[in-house]
């Protein structure tokens, strides 16, 4: 298979080459039978791709939305154009005749990590600068993303070990990020940017700081240990969120 989409090709490269995230989806339609309830398939992306994706995440429905088909969906491996998949009927334990079945499909390229619905990376680990979270914000918007929300308990170990493996660390002895949640010093309350409850919890010893004279720490950070590190100085910390604090900014981004 050749590709002979040349514009589309180039601008796809040069999303690539930056530090922003590729994603794509669709859907691919396939005729399909078997005699017992599992069965092998290739998806093809039908459309041109720069190198394998890192990730494909795919589900399996029947095209007739009134048979009473159920499948699982398992990928097996992922290629360049396509990627070859395992097909489960799991409504009974049978096989089905001949009959068209809709996968649809979403893939993702970059160097980062994925979490539920969520792509998180470093435009650059190593990267030390000061910033507010207002510049925070704008510099993971020009990156393709967003800042992070903790959502809960497992998402903040997710974000904690993924930072703390990534970021190059050299000579320092922490490094921070900044978060898309908000802090309320009043009612001692965490809430993410889009309005719903964020994580509260795993706060830096001393932290979160409320009372008279910290209304105005807003602002959440991360603040992270290399590995090699067994100080307990690190967790998340409320501070001015216009005050700039040096970070190595982690972004985020739906896969969808």
């Amino acid at each position: 298979m050749k590709c002979i989409w040349f514009v589309l090709l180039a601008e796809v490269m040069s999303v690539v080459d930056s530090h922003q995230p590729l994603t794509n989806g669709g859907n691919y339609e396939l005729y399909s039978f078997s005699t017992k309830a599992k069965s092998m398939a290739e998806v093809i992306y039908r459309m041109c791709l720069p190198k394998a994706p890192d990730y494909v995440n795919a589900t399996a429905r029947p095209s007739n939305p009134s048979l009473p088909h159920k499948f699982n969906l398992t990928i097996l491996e992922i290629r360049k154009f396509s990627f070859i998949v395992e097909i489960e009927r799991v409504d009974q334990a049978t096989g089905w005749d001949w009959m068209p079945i809709t996968v649809d499909w979403f893939s993702y390229i970059g160097n980062g990590m994925v979490y539920q619905n969520l792509i998180l990376w470093f435009p650059d680990a190593a990267d030390r600068r000061v910033m507010n979270r207002n510049i925070a914000s704008k510099y993971c918007i020009d990156n393709g993303g967003r800042l992070v929300d903790i959502v809960d308990k497992a998402m903040y170990d997710v974000v904690y070990n993924y930072s703390r493996q990534t970021i190059v660390f050299g000579s320092n002895s922490w490094a921070q990020i900044w978060l898309g949640s908000s802090y309320n010093t009043t009612t001692d309350t965490v809430t993410q940017s889009n309005g719903k409850p964020g994580y509260h919890g795993d706060w830096r010893p001393g932290d979160p700081l409320r009372g008279s004279g910290y209304e105005t720490l807003t602002g959440l950070l991360l603040g992270i240990k290399p590995p090699s590190s067994t100080g307990t100085t690190h967790g998340m910390l409320n501070w001015l969120p216009t005050l700039g604090h040096t970070v190595t900014q982690l972004c985020s981004t739906n896969l969808m």
